[in-house]
């Protein structure tokens, strides 16, 4: 198992980055499930999603639960720490390849859900990069460090 630890995870952002992932995988399950060509990015965001979800279940939910009870205190950033399985470093490489052909996809004005607001598709770029810098022996950036290098108001 691989120690990640997520310091000054933005909470409010964090909660938005959630609820958009949800509307994009909603709309994207309707169209996989219609078939076709169009389908083809909707299908294998909705598989990936699934496989990611089963695989990281319990670290999901433990993130979930550190994200909502901060919220429920008014805290603007939490620190989370996770064990996870060896793999994630694959893993997230193949949803970051599937997540930018999604918002591709969303930009074309097809779909109810828009490709992201900045500050969540550079949320999306930190948090999974973290995983990824971290499972190479890499020390944690903060969100708070690293939206402050690319101009990003902090959440």
């Amino acid at each position: 198992m691989l120690q990640v630890t997520i310091l000054d995870f933005p909470v409010r952002l964090g909660l938005r980055a959630r609820l958009h992932r949800e509307s994009l995988l909603r709309e994207f399950a309707i169209i996989a499930s219609q078939g076709g060509e169009a389908a083809d990015v909707p299908k294998r965001l909705v598989e990936i999603s699934h496989i990611s979800d089963e695989r990281y279940v319990a670290s999901n939910l433990a993130a979930d639960d550190i994200v909502d009870a901060a919220a429920s205190r008014g805290d603007e950033y939490v620190r989370i720490a996770l064990e996870v399985p060896e793999r994630l470093p694959d893993d997230t490489r193949d949803t970051v390849s599937v997540l930018i052909e999604a918002y591709e996809y969303c930009g074309r004005g097809d779909m109810l859900t828009l490709s992201p607001p900045i500050d969540i598709g550079l949320f999306w770029v930190w948090l999974l990069g973290e995983f990824v810098r971290q499972s190479h022996g890499m020390p944690p950036i903060s969100w708070l460090d690293f939206s402050g290098r690319y101009g990003v108001e902090p959440s």
